[in-house]
């Protein structure tokens, strides 16, 4: 085997053995966060899995068709796991429960497609086919990204830890980089194979070297509101505060109102008015603040005295700023659009 081939096996290798020995450590690590600790583990070992797949196909002859498409299939298991890992680390009383599950009903079907798979498909089975299925893979994976990635954002304005964010950035970033060079492959012979799994060894090292520098594993074993010491009685009082200024001075109707100005208004931290927030209604903050708009905008819709208001103004005039968030707010909140409510309570 030629010197270079040996490098590139080596370099590639490094990365899933890697992967393996982390994922390990976190499942047995005893400290902070377990079921995060464990999903990711979970995630490193499907990547190692998948990883190690490219590195037999492209240096092993006559590799199995059926472990081709099984280590194809392993894809739609790495979406799932990004996102719960995601709530894990976002969400203080997250638990895995049956429904989660059923993100992961891909799953099965593509390994049982892999496992059925024979040679002989390859030729009489449409060149179609395949392409709708590795579109299908990789569209997957892709979905779930930026599906994690907005969560986590959206997470980060209502007060996630901001080096729990950074830590998750740089994980969308590293899976990211992967995607676009295994998609690169399939429709540009100019890339070669081989470079997914260097790379994945690269962003494998790079991730966890910049992990233990700055200390992120610490962080997401503290979960969002961990640090947060408020007593019961406190929480109350400002909840209390919270709910005067909604219900007493109309606060939901400012349009540019965000968790940021009501936190200052009430000066304490975005963290704690989020806590206190998500603790006392069992909402977030947008969701909160929505409850109280639509409320009123129902009002108004069923009273004769706004029968000549547009809805478009009954929706400024509550404290949203765009007609398409104040529709599928309302329609969210009540399970009909604003003028089908409108239509059946002045009928």
């Amino acid at each position: 085997m030629p010197t270079a081939d040996i490098i590139l096996i080596i370099l590639s290798g490094l990365g899933v053995v890697h992967g393996l020995f982390l994922a390990v450590f976190l499942w047995t690590y005893p400290k902070g966060n377990t079921l995060a600790n464990k999903l990711l583990g979970l995630l490193l070992i499907v990547l190692s899995f998948r990883i190690g797949k490219s590195v037999f196909l492209e240096f092993t002859e006559n590799l199995d068709v059926k472990f081709i498409f099984t280590g194809l299939g392993s894809i739609f298991a790495l979406g799932p796991l990004v996102y719960l890992f995601v709530l894990s680390c976002s969400r203080k009383d997250f638990k895995l429960r049956p429904v989660h599950m059923l993100h992961f009903i891909p799953l099965p079907i593509a390994i049982g497609f892999g496992l059925w798979i024979e040679e002989s498909h390859l030729t009489v089975l449409p060149m179609a086919f395949f392409v709708s299925a590795f579109v299908a893979y990789y569209l997957h994976f892709l979905a779930y990204l930026v599906i994690s990635y907005y969560y986590a954002s959206k997470q980060r304005k209502e007060g996630l830890d901001a080096e729990v964010f950074q830590f998750l950035r740089l994980l969308f970033l590293g899976l990211l980089i992967i995607w676009v060079v295994y998609v690169l492959n399939l429709f540009d012979e100019q890339v070669p194979y081989i470079i997914g799994p260097v790379l994945y060894s690269i962003v494998a090292y790079t991730v966890s070297f910049i992990v233990i520098r700055k200390g992120y594993m610490q962080k997401i074993n503290h979960a969002k509101y961990q640090t947060t010491a408020l007593s019961d009685e406190q929480c109350e009082e400002l909840y209390a505060k919270v709910m005067h200024l909604m219900n007493e001075q109309a606060f939901y109707k400012q349009a540019d109102l965000s968790l940021k100005s009501l936190s200052d208004r009430l000066k304490v931290s975005t963290q704690v008015l989020s806590m206190v927030i998500n603790k006392s209604s069992q909402r977030n903050f947008n969701s909160f603040i929505n409850n109280f708009r639509i409320t009123e905008a129902a009002n108004m819709l069923g009273n004769e005295k706004y029968a000549h208001h547009t809805i478009a103004a009954i929706a400024y005039d509550v404290g949203f700023n765009s007609i398409s968030s104040f529709n599928t707010a309302f329609k969210k909140q009540t399970g009909k659009t604003p003028l089908t409510y409108r239509k059946e309570v002045l009928k």
